[in-house]
């Protein structure tokens, strides 16, 4: 049994007891008991336990911020979040793109966005940075001679980023591994709609959280035993069971940072039409797709900022924001608007309102069916009568996940 203990690095700030009696819990579990129960609830309720997985977990962690069309010209800025860090993506004039640390370097003043052709200003008192967070101007700090050291010795924080597939993710840890590798599972899927050309309609964060832990809006995306009974009439064409066909997993190795499945349609080309997933999709079938592709949705969850769906006509993408112990933000066509990668030709149709209307509409009756369910999980989760849990067939990425959460969290107490 590969249990391990609770270890401290250095001189560390000491936990919370309640994330402490958490962890204990966990440290008895191994890779073979999580695919057979849930975690502890404390995990999806404990404002501490949240946390400690922004302290110690999220900020090892690589980020989903957004896409590359939002910074795409030089001088166009990002404001973003990263484990509960405020950030800046930037494109500098060098066309390089950079995640910044927001805070400035004088007294600690969040930085936001500039205008089109700023530099990045600090409110409070002016202080100014280029889109290399090199120091530009510091008003009323002495002579010429006390600005150009200040110049010297103050900058902001550069953090590592890396860009996949169009997608920009940040990780706070300047050690963290490379995040391609980890997501190796996934490139199979990009070159039928790479040949197109994609680019990105980025959806709109919500402002209002929803009122559930982050782990509880993943396990109902990557869940294929729920759309069966959840989704009567929106999700029938897209059954996880089917004769002769079905739900298929993908493997889960340690150092992945993705949980796949996909499920066949019942009639190529299909996708999202105003009242869910049909023959008759908004988006029209990309062409250099494989036939595989154009009869199967693949759904991938890369905890805890994205999650994506492969289908015939658009890779739809959902962004998460984990901001509380019962409170995520996201923003998709599912909860806001947008998330959607398109060809050239599909953008260029003279109904794309329309149609994106019309995927609006069907993710929304979706969104509608799952918004009770996850009310329903999340206040479960504070029952007496909590099971255990019991996992079947249909629910193996459930199981992968809890053991990615596993991994993470050895890591982190691990220090």
């Amino acid at each position: 049994m590969d249990t391990f203990t609770v270890k401290r690095s250095g001189a560390a700030k000491p936990r919370p007891p309640v994330v402490e009696a958490l962890l204990a819990e966990v440290a008895e579990l191994d890779t073979a008991a999580v695919q057979e129960r849930m975690l502890p609830a404390g995990c999806y309720t404990a404002p501490e336990f949240f946390a400690f997985e922004q302290a110690e977990v999220f900020s090892r962690t690589w980020i989903c911020v957004g896409r590359i069309e939002q910074v795409a010209e030089p001088g166009d800025c990002l404001a973003t979040e990263v484990a509960g860090e405020p950030v800046l993506v930037v494109r500098g004039e060098d066309g390089t793109i950079r995640a910044l640390g927001a805070i400035c370097q004088h007294r600690g003043e969040i930085i936001p966005c500039p205008e089109k052709g700023k530099a990045l200003r600090c409110p409070l008192h002016f202080w100014t940075y280029d889109f290399e967070g090199r120091l530009a101007g510091a008003p009323r700090m002495g002579d010429a001679e006390a600005v150009q050291q200040l110049r010297k010795a103050v900058r902001l924080p550069t953090l590592s980023l890396e860009l996949w597939h169009g997608f920009i993710f940040v990780n706070l840890d300047p050690q963290a591994a490379a995040l391609a590798p980890s997501l190796a599972k996934l490139e199979p899927l990009w070159p039928g709609y790479e040949a197109t050309g994609l680019k990105a309609l980025p959806p709109v964060m919500s402002d209002t959280p929803l009122p559930w832990n982050w782990k509880v809006q993943v396990e109902n995306f990557t869940d294929a035993y729920h759309p069966e009974y959840v989704h009567i009439g929106t999700h029938d064409f897209a059954p996880s069971v089917m004769a002769g066909d079905g739900v298929r997993f993908t493997a889960m190795r340690p150092d992945d940072n993705a949980i796949v499945r996909s499920v066949p349609m019942r009639r190529p080309d299909g996708g999202m039409m105003k009242d869910g997933w049909g023959e008759e999709a908004a988006f029209p079938a990309i062409a250099t797709l494989p036939a595989e592709q154009r009869s199967r949705l693949t759904f991938a969850m890369l905890p805890p900022s994205l999650t994506l769906m492969f289908a015939p006509g658009t890779v739809a993408y959902t962004l998460i924001r984990p901001i509380g112990a019962e409170a995520t933000l996201a923003g998709s066509d599912r909860v806001t608007y947008g998330g959607w990668l398109l060809p050239q030709s599909t953008l260029d149709l003279p109904d794309l309102t329309a149609r994106c209307a019309a995927v609006s509409e069907g993710g929304s009756k979706i969104w509608a069916q799952d918004v009770p369910i996850n009310r329903g999980m999340q206040a479960a989760k504070h029952s007496r009568f909590l099971p255990a849990g019991t996992y079947g067939p249909l629910e193996i990425t459930l199981q992968q996940f809890n053991v990615w959460l596993l991994n993470a969290y050895r890591r982190a107490m691990a220090g």
